[in-house]
């Protein structure tokens, strides 16, 4: 049986907005699929216990404290019980730290232990451990991030919280052209993909690409992403491993973001919304010109009297290439559905 964790006296501290994160918590493989949530709390709870970590037993914090902090950054309403934070403390407890190292000798060695030790939640007050052998990886001193926990709230996939946090370490070396690179199993590993998004089309366009996207926003940094491919066959090949080059903002970009940060989420999703509406419009609009730009004069004055029934006002010669786009846009939508066009948008293969 494993004995109860010693609780300390509450700790009326605030947990610190930058959490320092070591190598090894970074690039926690885990077995389990760690959801969106998970990760946040395990992130606030390392947040709060690491000016202590490897120093106490155990840690003691508020669980109405980080309900009251996500909603504050997400700009909603607090959770009115912990529910959904115990549901990630057991899920958290379930995974496996695990770290290949070499000993003195230069020998191999292997460490795994959970992720989160025994806990217990009285009053409200969650009392949490960490294995002394995960804390001591958690403190290693080699490679540091300086993680800003309210963008850790901010992200909306899990993916883009995992590879802002790899990515962030990365970005902070004093390197001129600083990367991350990685075989794609690696990358699986750390993401949680092993047995899922098993396509690598599917793992870019689900995962990586929106996990950029999300970072670019808003990150103080952004990332390309460059395919290693080996092997013949179409694209050149199977994709074998990813490089990661990592772009560091300027004033003016680190700015935007900073403006991003502070819109309420909300907010937020709703400009991205109007945003992919309009990215939408505007490629119905390059399909319908290039299809009447492509086709004969026939098509073009059958679909220049459609318009005329529909009561638009037309310029004279309408239906000349040169004039097209004159009054096509207007029925942009209509002639991609009647004529079954396909849409391309900017910037997809």
């Amino acid at each position: 049986m494993v004995a109860k964790p010693t609780s300390p006296a509450p700790q009326a501290r605030k947990t610190p907005l930058t959490l320092v994160k070591a190598t090894g918590a970074v690039e926690i493989k885990a077995d389990a699929d760690l959801s969106l949530a998970d990760r946040r709390l395990f992130n606030h709870l390392l947040a709060h216990a690491y000016e202590n970590l490897g120093k106490v037993e155990s840690h003691s914090i508020e669980l109405a404290s980080i309900r009251r902090f996500a909603a504050e950054v997400r700009d909603g309403t607090a959770d009115v019980n912990n529910t959904r934070l115990k549901s990630s403390i057991e899920t958290l407890q379930k995974v496996l730290c695990q770290f290949n190292y070499l000993r003195s000798d230069g020998t191999p060695g292997w460490e795994s232990a959970q992720l989160l030790g025994p806990c217990r939640i009285e009053g409200g007050t969650l009392t949490y451990t960490f294995h002394s052998w995960v804390s001591e990886r958690l403190r290693e001193p080699a490679l540091y991030s300086y993680l800003s926990l309210r963008i850790i709230y901010e992200f909306e996939s899990k993916y883009a919280l995992t590879m802002y946090e790899v990515l962030k370490r990365y970005a902070d070396r004093n390197a001129e052209e600083p990367y991350w690179q990685a075989k794609v199993e690696e990358l699986r590993a750390v993401l949680g993909c092993v047995d899922k998004l098993k396509d690598w089309k599917d793992l870019r366009k689900y995962a990586l690409d929106p996990a950029l996207e999300e970072i670019g926003r808003l990150g103080d940094f952004s990332a390309t992403l460059h395919e290693i491919r080996q092997g013949g066959g179409r694209g050149g090949g199977r994709v074998v491993g990813c490089v990661f080059r990592i772009h560091r903002k300027d004033k003016q970009a680190a700015e935007q973001a900073a403006r991003e940060l502070a819109k309420p989420k909300a907010q937020r999703r709703g400009e991205r919304a109007a945003a992919a509406e309009d990215g939408m419009l505007a490629a119905r609009t390059e399909a319908a010109l290039r299809f009447l730009d492509g086709a004969d004069v026939a098509k073009r004055l059958q679909w220049a009297k459609r318009a005329e029934e529909l009561g638009m006002t037309l310029p004279p010669a309408a239906s000349a290439k040169d004039n097209l786009r004159k009054w096509v846009p207007a029925l942009a939508v209509l002639i991609v559905e009647e004529e079954r066009l396909r849409v391309r948008m900017t910037g997809s293969s």
